[in-house]
């Protein structure tokens, strides 16, 4: 019999999680003064598909194995969707759009998630989760309005900016259907390992798009944005993915999403801290909410 993580096990394991991922937006943004969306997907990725072929072939081949020949069109799937479509849609967008208000557009994720997930995961729409759903969508509205999200602290993204944030809600969309693809394929398989191969095969075409313009332009970089490219890597990619994984693997996929909520108040204090970009109170008083509906959601039997 399988054990069975408990429910606050998963609940701390979602927030170490997004205590990574908020920190992902900040890392882009650092990087994108320097690199085209192109050159950033592959400076993030070639170095994922490397670790993950190495990983797998050292240590997970057998299980590699059972998951390429159960589940192909998954795994090519939620690779693309997670790798290529996710990122170079998130990094086009954000060179125009300010981390805090990106994190944002990202959490629109749960809403799309779960009409997903009740559409064709069979996941029932309770009346708990819709009151969680309202009170968190109530405290994202204090956030985006009253709560100061633009790096300039504007609260509206600006007309000429609105094609990039299209981009980035592009991100969303491509997030919450690899997250339905893959969910019931980690049934009965590790989330580690399968975060190894779907990863692999999503980067994998990059391996062969690396040439002698981008290698110049990485070797130019320095230290920070190094850092920051290792940060996107290893602990954004390799390590919060796949306890991503491992968080959908044993919840329903749409109370798993609902941590994306924390994105935009972390993202906040994290740009706070590192670049003295403020914000209102109201941002806090709104995240307090979001966070309040997001226990409201998952408090019920998962």
């Amino acid at each position: 019999m399988k054990k069975r993580i408990s429910d606050l096990g998963i609940f701390l394991l979602l927030l170490l999680t997004f205590l990574i991922w908020s920190n992902s937006f900040i890392a882009i943004k650092v990087l994108l003064a320097k690199l085209t969306a192109y050159d950033l997907l592959r400076l993030r990725f070639v170095p994922v598909a490397a670790i993950c072929i190495a990983l797998v072939l050292a240590f997970h081949r057998r299980e590699a194995w059972r998951i390429l020949k159960a589940h192909p069109v998954r795994v090519a799937l939620g690779g693309f969707l997670m790798v290529i479509s996710y990122n170079i849609m998130l990094n086009s967008g954000m060179r125009y759009v300010q981390p805090n208000a990106a994190s944002l557009l990202i959490a629109l994720n749960p809403l799309i998630t779960l009409l997903l997930a009740v559409r064709f995961l069979g996941e029932p729409f309770t009346r708990r989760r819709l009151l969680g759903t309202v009170v968190t969508f109530a405290g994202l509205a204090v956030v985006v309005l009253l709560g100061r999200v633009g790096g300039g602290g504007d609260v509206w993204i600006p007309l000429a900016k609105v094609p990039y944030a299209l981009l980035v809600l592009g991100g969303p969309l491509s997030w919450a259907t690899a997250t339905v693809i893959v969910k019931p394929a980690l049934e009965n398989h590790s989330p580690l390992v399968f975060n190894f191969v779907t990863t692999a095969a999503g980067s994998l075409p990059l391996l062969f798009l690396v040439d002698r313009p981008f290698l110049a332009k990485a070797l130019s970089l320095g230290p920070l944005e190094w850092t920051a490219a290792a940060f996107l890597s290893i602990f954004c990619t390799i390590i919060a993915y796949s306890l991503w994984n491992v968080a959908v693997k044993h919840w329903r996929a749409s109370n798993v999403s609902l941590f994306v909520y924390l994105n935009p108040p972390l993202t906040a204090l994290f740009t706070w801290l590192f670049f003295g970009i403020g914000v209102t109170i109201w941002f806090i008083a709104g995240g307090a909410v979001m966070l309040a509906g997001i226990l409201i959601a998952t408090m019920e039997r998962t």
